[in-house]
């Protein structure tokens, strides 16, 4: 049984959206799961700066630089 799934990767960053695909995986293997990612984790990565970010609270601003946050996931876009 998994007892709990998160998408907090700090080198991979996958986007939120990515639970239907970790759900089929468990799925398959046979294992009883959460019916949702127990822990979302919504990462950015700052147009201006490049460095990835974990949003909190709606907050769409770089912690590094202040810039705005795109609200699309953008974290593959420049590695």
């Amino acid at each position: 049984m998994v007892g709990e799934v998160s998408n907090q990767s700090t080198g991979y960053c996958p986007d939120i959206s990515s639970w239907p695909v970790v759900a089929q995986a468990l799925d398959r293997a046979g294992l009883m799961r959460p019916s949702s990612s127990t822990r979302a984790v919504v990462f950015r990565r700052c147009p201006e700066c490049q460095e990835r970010n974990i949003v909190r609270e709606d907050d769409f601003v770089c912690v590094f630089c202040d810039s705005e946050l795109l609200t699309a996931w953008n974290v593959d876009c420049a590695d």
